[in-house]
């Protein structure tokens, strides 16, 4: 296990990248990345941070934050456990003192020449000449906007934590990354399942996030629609992200280059059936052992005897649960057969409609379920004249299954029609 320090220095809405391409046996050779290093002995983080970047670009740091911490494994390294850091603050050897991300004094250029290792900031493209940086042996050091950090070379997890800690202030935080041959293959947030796809990263709910939901929530044509009141302030939001939005499965829709959420999608009212499809059980999904992972929840041979029993008595054929003398299984092969299913839910803020967004954040969702969760059978429903949300289903190979009528809507005290829909990949397969 070795521990580093990875900074990111801001500057004007420009942040100081390194290209890393001095290397050839670099992890990071041809991606760009913020500065730091390794720890030496009997350092602590913020000693690391300091030596650092003072060794690689010649600043002193002023004001810094210390945001988190990155568990970054990969098959090609050992593992890292790499302490993040902004530095807002910091001056060069002649004085030029940035605070706040600006600028605010101006460098006395008459203290002498510069040393044979210090280059002129005008050599360098988009970066102001009175900013003196050291030439570095790791890299190529250049002022990039904020914008097109998630456009270069980069690692793919980064998307996760840079508009977080570049464009908003949230509390320290704890990230785990995992690559296999340089692509990543899972991310979590405070133990919350992170998903990247090309245009966006969908991640856990945060309450920092209240005012952009409210920006979106209190519109009349997002949540009459999906079934729950327009949000009337801020506190609505953060109840709602407190309450509803910070369960495990549901997921913030951000764009690639921002911290803002513009929707939300994910898993809900998750509940245990039996190989015939009967409902065993509803059940909490926060209460599973590993928050990561929503298993089902614990059943003995007993307790499915018990529910079989219950479902007797109730009408239903064999209890829902199969027996041995009907099919020849064992009751521990019958409990084996139990299954977890769940509701697929979303929203998406009006601006972004109609560019195949929540399909794209709704798609990564699925594939999240079915090869992390173990789920087969996820449902769909829409309320009857939401057409959009219908062919939102529809691309994602959902298939129409039933039609509910006079469903009750209780944030709404009305009665709609529900258009069931099912994503089955066995099904599928069948009708092929």
């Amino acid at each position: 296990m070795k521990e580093t320090t990875l900074v990111h220095i801001i500057k004007d809405e420009c942040v100081l990248m390194m290209h890393r391409i001095s290397k050839k046996h670099d992890i990071n050779h041809g991606k760009w990345i913020g500065v730091g290093g390794k720890f030496e002995k009997g350092e602590t983080p913020q000693e690391c941070m300091r030596r650092e970047v003072r060794e690689e670009t010649g600043l002193r740091i002023d004001d810094y934050r210390y945001c988190g911490i990155v568990t970054f494994v990969s098959d090609e390294d050992e593992t890292e456990y790499m302490h993040l850091f902004t530095v807002m603050g910091f001056h060069d050897r002649n004085g030029f003192t940035v605070r706040g991300g600006k600028p605010c004094a101006v460098p006395d250029l008459s203290a002498g020449c510069m040393d044979a290792d210090v280059q002129s900031g005008a050599d360098t493209a988009g970066e102001p000449a009175q900013i003196e940086l050291k030439q570095c042996e790791e890299g190529t050091l250049e002022w990039l906007p904020k914008e097109e950090l998630t456009r270069i070379p980069h690692w793919a997890g980064d998307r996760i934590f840079l508009p977080l800690i570049l464009n908003t202030v949230i509390p320290f935080f704890s990230m785990k990354l995992v690559y296999r041959s340089g692509e990543l293959i899972h991310a979590s947030l405070n133990e919350h399942h992170c998903l990247v796809t090309d245009r966006l990263v969908l991640r856990p709910w945060l309450p920092e996030d209240a005012a952009a939901l409210f920006g979106w929530a209190k519109s009349p044509k997002i949540g009459p629609r999906a079934g729950w009141l327009p949000h009337m302030d801020v506190a609505d939001s953060r109840i709602a992200i407190r309450e509803v939005l910070t369960r495990p499965e549901i997921y913030a829709i951000t764009l690639r280059d921002s911290a803002q959420p513009v929707g939300s999608v994910g898993l809900q009212n998750f509940r245990l059936v039996d190989g015939n499809g009967t409902v065993l059980t509803h059940f909490d999904e926060r209460q599973s052992e590993d928050p990561l992972i929503c298993t089902k929840p614990g059943i003995s041979e007993e307790d499915a005897e018990a529910k079989k029993d219950a479902h007797e008595d109730a009408g239903a054929p064999n209890g829902g649960v199969r027996c041995a003398q009907d099919t020849g299984e064992t009751q521990a092969e019958a409990v084996q057969s139990l299954r977890v299913e769940a509701d697929l839910g979303y929203w998406l803020a009006e601006p972004y409609w109609h560019q195949g967004i929540m399909t794209e954040a709704a798609a990564a969702v699925l594939a999240h379920a079915r090869r992390d969760l173990g789920m087969r059978r996820v449902w769909a429903d829409y309320y009857q004249g939401n057409d959009a949300s219908c062919r939102v289903m529809q691309r994602l190979g959902f298939r129409f299954h039933h039609i509910e009528e006079n469903r009750y809507i209780p944030a709404l005290n009305e009665r709609r029609t529900a258009i069931v829909y099912l994503s089955d990949p066995d099904i599928d397969r069948m009708e092929e």
